[in-house]
């Protein structure tokens, strides 16, 4: 009927008889289908973003789940500043009550995208409790009480999903938990916080720790309280959640080693770069050989080297990354943005279309994950102190390195006259963390008596040659060795 209609249109309708059986057919695609109504709590710059996509793609989304999904209502802190964020993308409910979409009977999915911890856990609680499926993107909230959340889902048979939590725009929880089933994932290697990747790539290029900092809030790269970011607690929290999805098994945050890139500057991405070196905030989890399918893995979030050809080392700005490896696939990446609304906002969309289908529900974990420490595994070391320029100061800092039999490869010392002090720049031999550690609390105030000491392991072999005694040498005008 269309086509006819078409070929005896006159050219000049043309264009506006085909947009018409284009909405013609799009009512036609989702007419008859169960709606599924979505309240959203939460329009900050993820739930705008969320709202705003769900607007624009909601007939595909709902031709792809067989549902109409339909955005239904928003509690929001503030009418007037919602409006303004929404103009006219939508015709949503706004209220000022949560508890207009908690429990409510004509919402069928809460979206949490507040943030925070205790009140979101309490509304995805009572929203389970009443049946709701809900979809998150607060990493904090699961990583402290998600095994409470997906047991209670569990009981109630509804959706808890939460995609968006763990690596902006990377679907990887999907791909996990569906697309490598025929083998176990025996090493992940990840960028999982964007905001730190931009830092380090800031300081890369000559900038202050501090500059760089306010130059990522200026650009709504981190929070006002930048610490989870910088810390490295936000990587863990989301490295807690892939583990657990991967090994089944509940994972205790406290127990994955968390260092953080607070005392990095630019003075260690220029070192870095005179040796071929690229610093990232790594996220790493390593299962043992012989345990493939058992309960212990190796679980850390901290800086580390990696060599220039390192499939890591080239992401760059506010993107996220995975390194996955395996026997039956040997290795995959993923990556793509890591902040942002739209990267975010997409993957929630995405976790919505499937809970719209009833998909990715989740099990109770019983047993609890043995979690090792990456960094007791013998590595090599850089180490950057500022000590006094004084007589001895190197003669102490070998003897306290040589009791935690801490052998040094390279020693590169820089003066600074303007504050009578040296820097110095050390690679170790294979060693440990801890046994570093150690020696550096050894050395007291005296030795070091104002800058923190770096400690960041090196995940190249690049720094040594057969036999572990090699080192590597730079340009002199790099610094005095000694």
């Amino acid at each position: 009927m269309f086509s006819s209609w078409i070929s005896t249109s006159e050219s000049g309708n043309r264009e506006l008889v085909r947009r018409a059986v284009e909405v013609w057919t799009e009512k036609s695609d989702t007419e008859g289908m169960l709606e599924y109504r979505v309240g959203l709590l939460g329009l900050g710059t993820v739930g705008a973003s969320y709202a705003e996509l769900l607007t624009r793609f909601g007939a595909d989304c709902s031709r792809s789940c067989g549902r109409t999904l339909e955005l239904r209502r928003i509690a929001v802190r503030d009418l007037d500043r919602a409006r303004a964020k929404l103009g006219n993308r939508g015709d949503a409910e706004l209220t000022l009550d949560v508890n207009d979409i908690i429990g409510a009977e004509d919402i069928d999915l809460v979206v949490e995208l507040v943030g925070g911890v205790d009140s979101p856990r309490e509304w995805i609680r009572r929203a389970i409790e009443s049946g709701q499926d809900v979809v998150t993107a607060n990493k904090a909230v699961l990583a402290a009480h998600g095994e409470e959340l997906f047991a209670l889902a569990h009981k109630h048979g509804t959706t808890l999903l939460f995609e968006g939590a763990v690596a902006g725009a990377i679907p990887i929880l999907q791909v996990i938990r569906e697309g490598l089933t025929a083998g176990p994932i025996t090493a992940l290697t990840a960028i999982l916080n964007g905001s730190s990747n931009w830092l380090l790539g800031a300081l890369e290029n000559g900038d202050s720790f501090e500059d760089a900092l306010k130059e990522a809030g200026r650009l709504g790269l981190v929070e006002a309280d930048p610490t989870l970011d910088i810390s490295g607690q936000d990587a863990a929290h989301k490295l807690a959640l892939i583990a657990r999805l991967l090994t089944g098994r509940r994972v205790d945050l406290d127990s994955i080693r968390c260092d953080g890139i607070e005392s990095i500057d630019s003075e260690d991405l220029a070192f870095g770069r005179r040796h071929g070196l690229t610093l990232k905030l790594a996220a790493i989890m390593r299962t043992p050989h012989a345990q493939h399918h058992g309960g212990t893995v190796s679980l850390g979030v901290f800086p580390m080297w990696l060599s220039a050809s390192h499939p890591l080392a080239g992401v760059r700005e506010e993107n996220n990354a995975v390194l996955l490896e395996g026997p039956t696939f040997d290795s995959l990446m993923f990556q793509g943005k890591g902040a942002g609304g739209h990267p975010t906002a997409g993957s929630v969309i995405a976790d919505t279309v499937r809970a719209a289908r009833g998909a990715g529900k989740i099990s109770a974990a019983t047993d609890r994950l043995e979690v090792l420490d990456p960094l007791a595994d013998l590595a090599r070391y850089y180490v950057r102190l500022t000590v006094p320029d004084a007589p001895g100061v190197l003669a102490r800092i070998a003897s306290a390195f040589a009791e935690q039999s801490v052998s040094l490869a390279s020693v590169e010392q820089v003066e600074r006259r303007e504050s009578n002090a040296a820097m110095i720049h050390m690679i170790t031999h294979r060693t440990t963390a801890a046994n570093i550690d150690t020696a550096l609390a050894a050395l007291g105030k005296e030795t070091l008596p104002s800058q923190a000491p770096v400690r960041i392991a090196i995940a190249v072999d690049g720094w040594q040659t057969e036999g572990d005694t090699a080192t590597r040498t730079s340009d002199a005008s790099d610094g005095n060795r000694t």
